[in-house]
């Protein structure tokens, strides 16, 4: 049964103002967000009408099952969807906001039942970003209220309830700490701010001003963030922040973080730090020039690339040491790593191949495509990857960017979100459920 909420008319001309040029130049963006689901699932969020003027597009939401070949359109084809939707952290359910004839729809689907909650709003702004709870139920959206004024608002799809949590001018950012309390990144005056709303005091509580970079770690129970040269490591139990390093420079150094949410490391010139998290204790101190090198990190391993040689150290075990784990003939550039660790795919100068690398049988697997790679996706399975990759749409001499599945194992290569079905995508693999 559909909830229905009155708040008061939508301006639907200032959604039109906010949205930015993204492209310089024209381009066919058929890949524009992946997120990897279970059971080798993809999550793929492509321009509707990628080619019109930026103001004019829309996002569209489809889900790709390798195991039957099935793509599935994930929302209703009158809807635009003008934000980008919001995957939870365990994979299960899609939230997105959008527009059908004027009228705002919020709608949060299980991905794997197929059910959905769609909630009807009549409001006085216009939604700029949203964030799920670790509840799957739960949402915090910014909206826009008019000039310079943004307000949070906190929405439950089950009891049908909204509510206004805290009035601001500029959110960025918002999601959910572990604790169900919603976290915020504002601009005020050109300079970040990174705070949260306690919902049991309905109080505003800000951890950090002035900041230049922040990033909630996976698990939710913690928040990174520098200022300056600083970066803190801010432990929501406790709501405290540590300094893990005093020369991070957010524009040049990479922070790494597992999936998992438990380790990160942290890159400076002449250093490594792996990071513990929550705690924020050390686990392991390389001391390196990390000029000119490449890394990787997963749940277990830190890989470091340098010229031709991969580097390998298993940080979840005490007392280990950086070891050689591979040499080639070549310089190498390290694309991703299976969630195994068994896995390593990488290339050499060609932008257009992959080698495989397969640790425990300490065999190579080679395939040059008519494509050029641009990110590799490695999901739950063994034998197979999803590449990103940039080509140019035969017909109309246009750049594409689009998504295939490879199955190195087997030598087969699927097509998921591409140019060859740019004429009739929607009535090919539109299904109802």
């Amino acid at each position: 049964m559909k909830k229905i909420f009155f708040i008061s008319t939508i301006i639907i001309s200032f959604l039109f103002s906010f949205v930015t040029n993204l492209f310089a130049v024209e381009l066919y963006d058929l890949a524009y967000r992946t997120h990897l689901l279970k059971n080798g699932k993809t999550l793929f969020v492509r321009y509707r009408n990628p080619l019109l003027d930026p103001v004019l597009r829309t996002f569209e939401t489809y889900m790709f099952d390798p195991r039957t070949g099935k793509i599935t359109f994930l929302q209703h084809p009158q809807e635009k969807l003008y934000i980008l939707p919001v995957v939870s952290r365990d994979k299960s359910t899609l939230s997105y906001h959008s527009l059908i004839e004027g009228s705002d729809y919020l709608v949060t689907r299980n991905l794997q039942t197929g059910k959905s909650v769609r909630l009807r709003f009549d409001t006085s702004g216009y939604f700029l970003e949203i964030g799920i709870d670790y509840d799957n139920d739960t949402i915090v959206a910014s909206i826009k209220r008019g000039e310079n004024r943004q307000a949070l608002y906190l929405i439950s799809n089950n009891r049908g309830t909204i509510r206004r949590i805290l009035d601001g001018r500029n959110f960025i950012s918002t999601g959910f700490f572990y604790n169900g309390n919603p976290y915020f990144v504002e601009v005020i005056d050109e300079w970040k701010i990174l705070g949260f709303v306690n919902l049991k005091t309905g109080e505003r509580h800000v951890i950090a001003e002035r900041i230049d970079f922040a990033t909630k770690a996976p698990n939710g129970d913690v928040f990174l963030y520098s200022q300056e040269n600083n970066l803190y490591l801010y432990r929501v139990y406790g709501n405290e922040s540590l300094i893990i390093s005093r020369q991070f420079q957010s524009r040049k150094n990479p922070l790494l973080l597992a999936s998992d949410g438990s380790t990160c490391a942290v890159i400076e010139d002449d250093s490594i730090y792996i990071i513990n998290i929550p705690s924020g204790d050390v686990m392991y101190y390389i001391s390196m020039d990390t000029e000119n090198l490449s890394f990787y990190l997963t749940d277990f391993t830190l890989y470091i690339i340098k010229k031709n040689k991969i580097l390998y150290l298993e940080h979840k075990k005490p007392g280990q040491t950086l070891q050689e784990l591979y040499e080639d003939t070549q310089p190498l550039h390290l694309l991703a790593v299976s969630q195994n660790d068994r896995y390593l795919v990488y290339q050499h100068e060609k932008k257009n191949e992959t080698i495989i690398y397969d640790r425990n049988a300490e065999r190579h697997y080679s395939k040059e495509f008519g494509f050029i790679i641009q990110e590799i996706l490695p999901p739950d399975t063994e034998d197979s990857f999803y590449i990103i990759a940039r080509s140019i749409e035969p017909k109309k001499k246009i750049p594409v960017k689009e998504v295939y599945l490879y199955n190195f194992l087997a030598e087969k290569l699927f097509t998921v979100s591409t140019a060859s079905d740019l004429e009739n995508f929607i009535q090919l693999y539109l299904t109802e459920e």
